[in-house]
């Protein structure tokens, strides 16, 4: 059986009456089974409440005095408003300082009687009053990415068994040693999915424009036909020099899925080998630490290319909850571009040429001492030599 609140106090106060004037402990017993039977309280509850002293209901009265203050109200949401929306405790001590103020200014007008009330009215009335009101929300402007090139940029991702080289997927990595304040670089990574050739470049901050011009400088340089791009949804990506380059050099522009890494799987994977490994978490913030980056990536990236073996998924099967997969024989990236023949003549005479002049222990030496000396200043010689002949046409 439902009851009202109301009707369950009144129906408690009769009953904790019946049971203080009982002193058998049978009958106290029958009231407490009947108010558990009634009401469906907990025992203890029960035992507890009736103990206590019969609690008598007063009638509610209604209200019948007018309200006061009512001539100062407009002149009190003038000030609120003023003073940008304050609670009562701060706008209490205020409220006529501030009203003489915007009436200097013709905003309000003041006489005797609301002059009074401001200063009479308490600050528990003034609550009271503010909390009928409701003040704006206010939407403040957010740097967005442009939500027009966004639209025209699809979502994608690559087959994991894409066998047309030239299918580029980009990432940036941060360089700021777990603090995003300030400016700090980064790495540009971009990879062919199918032939592992990948290429890294340090540019300072994320502006559209600085990562746009590595983007190009890396692809002018790529020793091989490209016909796909894939991102994440950054604005470092998604941005009209970016979309307008694609569109004009027939590039297949897509984008990642939001908060979906799996999507660029292959450049993540680069990311942790041949950048988190090599230079770590550290921040690097100034011109001379992208330089001595970009240096650790011009010895890096030939070794990488030329003489470091990987493994692909050339076989993969869904077996209930797991993933059988099944990889080829390890091959460098530049073995196997010259097994897709997709490079010229000219290109392969020169990856050839260049691979048969480097030695990969010297190569190695090299960037273990740079990573040894760190970041310092790099002489302008070494910045000159920076492009040299150990970057890949």
């Amino acid at each position: 059986m439902s009851m009202s609140t109301q009707s369950r106090r009144e129906y408690l106060n009769s009953m904790k009456k019946r049971y203080l004037e009982t002193k058998s402990k049978d009958e106290k017993t029958k009231i407490i089974n009947e108010v558990i039977e009634l009401l469906g309280y907990h025992r203890k509850y029960v035992i507890t409440a009736l103990n206590n002293h019969p609690v008598y209901l007063k009638p509610k009265r209604n209200r019948n005095r007018p309200l006061k203050y009512l001539e100062a109200m407009p002149v009190i949401e003038s000030v609120w408003e003023a003073l940008d929306y304050p609670c009562a405790e701060r706008l209490h001590p205020v409220l006529f300082e501030t009203a003489k103020q915007l009436a200097k200014h013709n905003e309000l007008g003041l006489n005797p009687t609301i002059s009074e009330q401001l200063q009479l009215i308490s600050r528990a009335t003034l609550a009271r009053r503010l909390a009928k009101w409701r003040s704006p929300k206010r939407t403040l402007p957010q740097a967005k990415p442009d939500f027009k090139i966004r639209r025209q940029v699809p979502i994608g991702i690559y087959n994991w068994d894409e066998q047309r080289p030239g299918a580029l997927e980009v990432d940036l990595v941060e360089h700021n040693g777990g603090s995003a304040l300030g400016h700090f670089a980064c790495t540009l990574s971009v990879v062919d999915i199918v032939t592992g050739y990948s290429r890294r470049r340090a540019v300072l901050g994320k502006g559209q424009k600085g990562v746009f011009t590595e983007i190009e400088n890396i692809l002018k340089s790529w020793p091989f036909a490209v016909w796909g791009f894939h991102s994440d949804s950054g604005g470092e990506f998604i941005n009209d020099h970016l979309y307008r380059f694609c569109k004009k050099t027939g590039l297949d522009f897509t984008r990642s899925r939001p908060y979906r890494k799996n999507d660029n799987a292959h450049v993540e994977q680069k990311n942790r080998q041949f950048v988190r490994e090599i230079v770590g978490y550290e921040r690097y913030d100034s011109p001379e630490e992208v330089s001595w980056l970009n240096e650790v990536y011009a010895l890096l990236d030939p070794y990488v290319n030329l003489f470091l073996p990987m493994r692909k998924i050339v076989f993969k099967e869904r077996q209930g909850a797991k993933i059988k997969k099944r990889y080829d024989i390890a091959k460098t990236p530049f073995k196997r571009l010259i097994d897709k023949e997709v490079v010229t003549d000219e290109t392969k005479t020169s990856l050839l040429t260049q691979y048969q002049s480097l030695n990969p222990l010297a190569i190695h030496r090299q960037i273990e001492m740079l990573l040894a000396r760190g970041p310092v200043a790099i002489s302008a010689e070494s910045a000159q030599n920076e492009e040299s002949s150990l970057v890949l046409v």
